[in-house]
């Protein structure tokens, strides 16, 4: 009974009648909760009815259930329709869909953080030490920042050594922090993992934090628009939010750690003695130590460069391969779903209304 009047809903919106398709659907999921194709195809109805409202709940509906059921097509389907329509709502100023709830944060000790860059551009520097600075409220920290690296890892482990704090943040020198109290978020995540980012992968299989693809990908981080110094890409991989523990690997744009636990991996500068892989072999090697390494979406942060896979990458890919032969090589889809905001501000009321649907 679920397909046939599956097809028919599909019928009736094929023809506009998009009422009449919104009710059959709803009548596949009365009798088959679980059929994703249902909830996405109510939320493409819903949409059209102009209920973005529910027409979101149906949406994230869907890709938990893709998620579950490997269904890629729904899953990227589901994330980027939600991701579109809060987006709408935001740059139009409309009240928010789902008001992410502002509650007493848990309490933390507000321990002193370290904080390594390496940094050619003092321009670049200025901007990221003001930024964090304002993030940080007053906590007691450092700044370690190398100007003479000769690779990633080689100034990292230099900065690592020489911090004298227990949370080790290593950040690229063009991050930017736009949520409040960042360091917050971070020392509660550290509470209950080793290794904390803001966007990575559940599985690493090849030589890409992201190569697994969806539905292993989780976390969020804005991007720059070409040409306009105001606008974001608000990029997430899921509309999973919170401190997400699992992960094997995160990207390296920005992440911490505890030091106890960085010391006891270090970073590898003899294979990969220029600017890739850091991350990747750094949080892999934690995870296969038995580090708990975590994505957490409490922090909200811009990256704002887009990466670079030259002939360079290509190298260090193989030496990753080499390093980890039991991996598989399989790679899977690893779409970045995003959205288009016009200011930062925007952006963070973006990326709030997705921590707020989580949270429904």
């Amino acid at each position: 009974m679920t397909h046939s009047r599956l097809a028919e809903g599909n019928a009736h919106r094929a023809a506009g009648r998009n009422a009449e398709a919104a009710g059959a659907y709803r009548e596949v999921i009365a009798a088959e909760p679980g059929n994703c194709a249902a909830h996405y195809n109510l939320g493409v109805a819903l949409a059209s009815l102009d209920d973005p409202r529910e027409a979101i709940r149906s949406f994230r509906r869907a890709s938990q259930l893709a998620h579950a059921d490997g269904w890629p097509r729904i899953y990227g389907g589901a994330v980027q329709s939600a991701a579109t329509l809060i987006a709408k709502n935001v740059e139009h100023g409309g009240p928010a869909y789902f008001p992410l709830e502002r509650r007493d944060p848990v309490a933390c000790a507000r321990q002193p953080v370290s904080i390594v860059a390496c940094s050619i551009r003092p321009d670049r520097r200025a901007a990221m030490e003001k930024n964090f600075r304002e993030a940080l409220g007053g906590r007691e920290h450092e700044f370690i920042v190398i100007d003479d690296a000769r690779s990633l890892c080689e100034g990292y482990t230099r900065g690592l050594e020489r911090s004298r704090h227990g949370i080790v943040v290593f950040s690229h020198d063009d991050v930017a922090f736009l949520s409040a109290s960042p360091f917050d978020a971070i020392e509660r995540a550290l509470a209950e993992h080793d290794v904390v980012g803001f966007a990575g992968s559940d599985k690493v299989r090849g030589p890409a934090v992201m190569w697994a693809g969806h539905p292993h990908l989780r976390g969020f981080v804005a991007t720059p628009v070409p040409g306009d110094s105001r606008a974001c890409n608000a990029t997430l991989f899921s509309l999973e939010c919170g401190t997400m523990g699992g992960m094997q690997a995160l990207d390296g744009f920005c992440f911490a750690a505890r030091r106890e636990s960085a010391l006891a991996v270090g970073f590898d500068s003899a294979t990969f003695d220029g600017f890739h892989f850091y991350d990747l072999d750094f949080t892999y090697r934690a995870f296969l130590a038995g580090q708990s390494v975590a994505v957490t979406t409490d922090v909200v942060a811009a990256h704002m460069s887009l990466g670079n896979f030259e002939e360079a990458w290509k190298l260090y890919a193989q030496r990753f391969v080499a390093k980890f032969p039991k991996l598989d090589g399989v790679r899977g889809s690893n779409e970045h779903y995003a959205a288009r905001l016009s200011s930062p501000e925007n952006a963070l009321r973006f990326y709030e209304e997705v921590r707020g649907l989580a949270a429904c």
